[in-house]
């Protein structure tokens, strides 16, 4: 099963492309449905690296979704900038599940940004009752992508916000 999004970022691609590398992103754009925590002593990293870093999730903050790890690569292909979580669940939830995760943006026009976010999920006959919530999660994310979009500004630029 899968749940994906195709949307226009108000932002140019470059600016996309850092914002994907910083864990505050990753937080701001699933807050409140999801919240997630980093599990290293000194908390998230400043920007994503090529170590895998361990996080937990709660639903709403409530209801733990169990432990995972994020780990990305980056690849780019004809302008177009494109990440993949290879991290593995460890715990809860997240160790039933087989997942991949891809977002890839690309240039659209006078400075805005294509945004692709896929993700494949096989979970058993439990894939069918987590396709609704994760449905709903990656809505919010556009939505809120769509928001932050705007104050994304590239490394040489400003500080972005995350939300």
């Amino acid at each position: 099963m899968h749940v994906q999004l195709k949307i226009r970022l108000a932002c140019p691609v470059d600016a996309a492309a850092d914002a994907l590398r910083d864990p505050a992103v990753m937080v701001a754009v699933t807050k409140p449905l999801v919240v997630y925590r980093s599990e290293e002593p000194g908390g998230f990293p400043h920007r994503w690296d090529e170590e895998a870093h361990p996080v937990s999730a709660r639903i709403l903050g409530l209801a733990s979704l169990g432990h995972t790890h994020v780990d990305l690569d980056w690849q780019e292909r004809d302008g177009a900038w494109i990440q993949r979580d290879t991290g593995r669940g460890t715990s809860g939830q997240f160790a039933s599940m087989r997942i991949d995760h891809r977002m890839a943006v690309s240039p659209i026009g006078d400075g805005e940004t294509l945004l692709r976010d896929r993700l494949v999920f096989h979970a058993g006959p439990v894939g069918v009752l987590l396709w609704p919530g994760l449905w709903a999660v990656w809505q919010w994310r556009a939505l809120r992508m769509k928001q932050l979009a705007p104050t994304w500004r590239t490394p040489d630029a400003h500080p972005r916000h995350a939300g």
